[in-house]
Order: C-alpha cells, then structure tokens, then sequence
C-alpha cells in the first residue's frame, strides 16, 4: 500500500474511530440517565438505546450485556479520590462534607449501585469493584489495625446514610438540621478512620 493511499485513510478512519466513541459516549450517558431514574431492574436496554440514538445490537457489540453496561457506565465514576485528597485526621468532616454537597446534584453512582442491590446477579461484580475501587484506596490510607475491616464499615456508613436520608426519607435523617447531621456523620466517620486508641 503506497503512503498516499495509507494517508487518504486516515482521516476515515478516525473519522469512524471518533464517530465510534461519539455512540459509546452517548449510550453510556443514556443509560447513566436510565439507571439513575428507573433503577436498575426497571432499565431495558432498549430504552437507552432510544435515549442514545443508538440500537440495541450497538449496545450489546460495545457492552456485552445490560450487566457490561451498568458496570461500564457506574463504576468509572465511583470515585474516592475526593474523599482521600487531604489529611486523615480530616478525613470524617471531608467526607460529610461531600456526603452533603452531593445531594441533589444530577446523577450519583454511589444510589445506582444502592439500587441495583436489589439485583442479586450483579451482587458477585459489585461486591468486586466496590472492594477493589472504594475499599481498597481508604484501607491503604487508614493506620492502625483492621484498616480494611474499617473501610468496610466506612463504607457501610456512606451507603446507609445515603439509603435512609435519600431513598427512605427517614424523617430522624430528613427532618435534621443539615448542619447537626453533618457533624454527626462526621464525627462517626472520623472515629473509624482513627480507630481504635
């Protein structure tokens, strides 16, 4: 093949590459969407597809599946990244901090993943990522003993609060004072993050 003809190519071909990435993006921000209003069992695939201007048979060619999609939609922005940027011994007013900026503002996947819970084949990839992602990252930053054991439950702590204040409504959570909830939050979490003394 001379140059010339390899140089004509080109531009098709990222031309197809972009127009590629253009329909992935935007089937993965459909079903981000999709996810966050219908839960996870109350999304079809053909929905998104809808959504994204794409078909099905592109959603499964990029995905694989409704489960490779969640996962691929999801997990990338479960970020802890914000949580572990500063001192630990900040760590509980951080992270209620962000526990309070958070609400209300568009998709979160931290009540995607909540909801999807309630699917017990995605349990196995969740429980994964969620140890590999979020776990994992806080374990190493924790000092003292059990540091994994405590993420779990710093976890646990986040996806509880999170579950009764924005999915239940607890009225205890709701009916708070923005303010009295975060301190509280933060005190807990802060007490797990120092451990035991």
């Amino acid at each position: 093949m001379s140059e010339q003809s390899m140089s004509e190519r080109s531009p098709a071909g990222s031309s197809a590459g972009s127009s590629a990435d253009r329909t992935r993006s935007a089937i993965l921000t459909a079903a981000r969407t999709c996810f966050a209003e219908t839960g996870y069992d109350g999304t079809g695939l053909r929905a998104i597809a809808v959504r994204a201007g794409a078909n099905v048979a592109l959603i499964q060619r990029y995905f694989g599946s409704k489960e490779g999609l969640f996962l691929a939609a999801i997990l990338p922005r479960l970020d802890v990244s914000l949580l572990l940027d500063g001192p630990m011994d900040e760590f509980g007013a951080r992270a209620a901090s962000i526990m309070r900026m958070k609400v209300g503002r568009g998709f979160d996947p931290m009540m995607a993943l909540l909801r999807a819970l309630a699917t017990p084949s995605l349990a196995p990839s969740l429980s994964a990522a969620l140890s590999r992602q979020v776990m994992a990252p806080l374990a190493a930053r924790l000092e003292g003993d059990e540091p994994e054991m405590r993420a779990a439950l710093i976890l646990a702590h986040l996806a509880g609060y999170e579950m009764l204040l924005r999915v239940l409504q607890l009225p205890e959570l709701a009916e708070a004072k923005a303010a009295a909830r975060e301190t509280a939050l933060a005190t807990t979490l802060q007490d797990l993050a120092d451990g035991p003394r």
